[in-house]
């Protein structure tokens, strides 16, 4: 008996150190829909362990360049990837667009406003904007262009909060500000959907914004490959697809 127990302490130590990791840097717009794809890829793939990390692109590309040990990097637009490519930080040709993003204008339902234009945040009711870090978070960034070309950038201004990345933001929204602009993408999560009204910025104003993934110079183990075909594939479609993301 004493034998058995043995062997299967032995066996269960090796399964353990047999299983290999993938480390993501995740842009945060992605938490929830990311767990998801995790939870599905690991249902073929139970000897992978993947390891998320969320928060702003622009914060990843400072801590990768800094030698942060990431094996994938999943950003929130194109330009934070690129930049770590142009520094030859990537595995050459494996910066693909796997999604593409919508900006939307959330407002709590407390405040009582139903958003149909920009304008909307001209109303006294409205105090603080949330959005996110417009270095560092490219949703951020997309939100004030977006001011800009509907010509309400200066009248705002004033009014703007700002979030460490698009998930704080959005906390911020609902916690503290009286409006503010999100992915459209997390207006699906449990955390969000229904605790307000949203708007999703027509196209002239924020166009969708294409989301980029790559590996990491020295990375591309087999486990890293494996995780980044499946993201390709169908099943992690369907569930970017799920959270109103557009496919490729």
């Amino acid at each position: 008996m004493r034998k058995l127990l043995v062997s299967a302490v032995v066996m269960l130590g090796l399964a353990a150190a047999q299983q290999a990791e993938v480390r993501v840097a995740v842009a945060a717009n992605l938490r929830d829909v990311f767990i998801d794809i995790v939870r599905a890829f690991n249902q073929d793939n139970a000897n992978i362990k993947v390891t998320p990390s969320f928060g702003s692109s622009g914060g990843f590309v400072q801590q990768i360049t800094q030698g942060a040990p990431f094996d994938v990097f999943m950003a929130a637009d194109t330009s934070f990837p690129q930049a770590l490519e142009r520094n030859n930080l990537t595995e050459p040709g494996t910066l693909r667009v796997y999604a593409k993003g919508r900006l939307a204008l959330l407002i709590p339902n407390r405040v009582g406003l139903s958003p149909s234009s920009l304008s909307v945040l001209l109303d006294p009711k409205i105090a603080r904007i949330a959005i996110s870090n417009p270095e560092t978070a490219p949703y951020g960034r997309t939100a004030i262009e977006a001011l800009q070309r509907a010509g309400l950038l200066e009248k705002l201004r004033s009014k703007l909060v700002f979030g460490q990345d698009i998930s704080q933001a959005t906390q911020l929204i609902l916690a503290a500000a009286d409006a503010g602009f999100t992915a459209y993408s997390l207006t699906f999560t449990a955390s969000v959907k229904g605790q307000g009204k949203v708007w999703v910025v027509p196209e002239r104003l924020a166009p969708p914004l294409e989301q980029a993934y790559v590996i990491i110079k020295g990375r591309n183990r087999p486990e890293v490959k494996a995780l980044y075909d499946y993201i390709q594939g169908d099943k992690a479609r369907t569930i970017l697809k799920a959270f109103g993301y557009q496919v490729p």
